[in-house]
Order: C-alpha cells, then structure tokens, then sequence
C-alpha cells in the first residue's frame, strides 16, 4: 500500500512538474505582462523557489521512504520466506495431526469395543456379586444356624458332663451304703438326696413323726425307721441337737417327745451305732429307766428325757443322705 502511494505521490509531482512547465511556457509567452508584474512575478517566484525546495526536500524525504520502503519490502520478502517455511512446516504437522486424528479414532473405536465389553464383563459381576450376596447371606444364616446349634450342642454336652459327673458321684454315694435303699432314694426312678418328706441336715436325712395317737414304744419306733432302711436318730454334736431341738413340736403334755436312738446297756448310755454318748443332755439323769426321748418344752442342754420303753410317743429316724 506505502508502495503505491509513493507511486501516487511521484505521479503527482509528474504532473506538477508538467504543469510547471506550461505555466513556464505561458509565463514566457506572457513576458510581456509579466514584466509588468515583476515585483509581484518575483515574490510569487521567490514563492515558488520556496516551495521548489519544499519540493526537493520532499522528494528526498520520498527517495529516503521509497528506500526504506524497498528494505522493508526486503524485509517482507524475508517474512515472506520464513512465513512460507513454517506454513509448510504447518502443513507437515497438519499431515501429522489428521493422521494422528485418524490413530486417535481408531483407538477411540478400539476402547468403545473394550468399553462395550467391559460393560457387559461389569453386568455379569454384578450378577455374580448379586449370586455371591445371596450365597453370603445363606451361609451366614447357616453358619448363624450352626453357631446356635454348635451352642445347644455345648450346652447338652455340658449337660451330659453333669448328668456324668452327678450319676459318677451319685455312684460314689452309693457304694458307701451297704444295701442302698433304692424304693426309698429314689421311688420315681429319679434320685434325690432325701427320701420324701425327710429334712436334710449336713449329711443325714431326718425323718420326724408327726403323726397323731396311737403313737410307738421305743421298740416299735426303731422297727419303723429299720423298715425304711434307716435307724433312730443319733445326736453327736451341739449343732445337731440345736437343729433337732429347733424342728421338734409340742404334743399332749410336756412328757411327751421322740425317741431317739439312745439307751441303756449294762449301765452305759449306747447310741444304735454302738457308739458311747458324750453329751449328756440330760432333763432326769436319776431316774431308772433305759430309753430317752427328746422333749420340747425344756433347755436346749437339759431335753433327753429318761423312760420306759412302753410309753408311747412320736419318734425321730435319720438316715445318711445320698450327697452326689
């Protein structure tokens, strides 16, 4: 475009420089008139001479931009060069990418195909997680089941353990009677450690009449604890003769007790354990008579009463308790 317009600019100084000319030949031609305008003629060529070298000088300020504009146009022609280098280099890298565009879309076909197939590998683990769930869930209700069913099983088998040890003691127990009295321990099939309606103390079971009149001689009581393979009782120790002192009733008169299993042989007080009574709980020591009852309304230490073997009165037996 600055090319042009030099190209312009020229053209017009051109035809200035023609119209100058004519003027100039017009000027000659009118010598005449202008001789008579001379002053006036001079200052307007005072003027042009002015603007003459206005004009020079403009036009060496053209030639200068007209050089600058040839360096610059050399400089262009360079771009131009360097601009065409790198829109071919463009166009390499153009081929480059479409064909790596091309490669991108293959891979991109290619993981839509695996993606495709992963879809479907995705559905049947999430059926076989779902199938998996499932089986989890039954085997832990199954493995709940047998938690509780392993837990019954350890609760029978401690049970049996039990059953085992009880029936091992309850044996043991047994073996220390010399004819265990099966009908009496255990009527039901069922054992237990006193025979019904006897009172466990320590070791022995004790049975208390209760019953009303007629009541039992000494003899005759002692027949009924024998029938219940037991005998009348024998008190060895403060502690039992408190705890039969203490369940012992009041019946008839004050004379009236239980026998218990202790008389008079050749002058010596003898237990039917043949064992020598200690204690000497005595309410009559002086009388002479051979058999004692225990009576109710006296001191703990002062209750065995001295009487004969006829008088009637209730009884007490005891038998050693089957402790398994």
């Amino acid at each position: 475009m600055e090319t042009n317009k030099q190209k312009q600019n020229l053209s017009d100084l051109a035809a200035k420089n023609e119209q100058l000319t004519l003027e100039k030949r017009d000027l000659q031609n009118q010598s005449e008139d202008l001789r008579m305008n001379m002053t006036q003629l001079e200052n307007k060529t005072e003027d042009l001479r002015i603007n003459m070298t206005k004009l020079e000088n403009q036009n060496k300020d053209f030639m200068m931009n007209m050089t600058n504009l040839q360096n610059q146009n050399q400089d262009l022609k360079g771009s131009m060069t360097k601009l065409e280098n790198q829109n071919q280099d463009l166009k390499g890298s153009m081929t480059k990418l479409e064909n790596l565009n091309k490669d991108l879309r293959i891979n991109m076909t290619n993981l839509q195909n695996q993606n495709q197939d992963l879809k479907g590998s995705m559905t049947k683990l999430e059926n076989q997680t779902e199938q998996l769930t499932a089986e989890k869930k039954l085997c832990e209700n199954q493995t709940k089941e047998m938690t509780v069913n392993m837990t019954t099983q350890q609760k029978q088998i401690e049970q049996l353990r039990n059953s085992s040890d009880k029936l091992n003691r309850m044996k043991a127990a047994i073996i220390k009677y010399t004819n265990f009295p099966v009908d009496l321990f255990c009527p039901d099939g069922v054992c237990q450690t006193c025979p019904k309606d006897w009172i466990q103390f320590n070791k022995s079971c004790y049975y208390f009449d209760n019953s009303n009149a007629p009541w039992k001689t000494w003899n005759q009581s002692r027949q009924f604890c024998h029938s219940n393979k037991s005998d009348l009782v024998v008190i060895s120790s403060q502690e039992e003769q408190t705890f039969v002192k203490s369940t012992i009733e009041y019946y008839y008169d004050t004379w009236h007790g239980y026998w218990i299993g202790l008389r008079r042989i050749n002058n010596n007080w003898t237990w039917v354990d043949d064992s020598q009574d200690t204690l000497g709980y005595w309410n009559n020591p002086g009388s002479s008579d051979n058999f004692t009852l225990i009576i109710k309304n006296s001191t703990e230490n002062q209750s065995w009463y001295i009487n004969q073997n006829s008088s009637q009165n209730r009884f007490i037996c005891e038998i050693k308790s089957l402790i398994f």
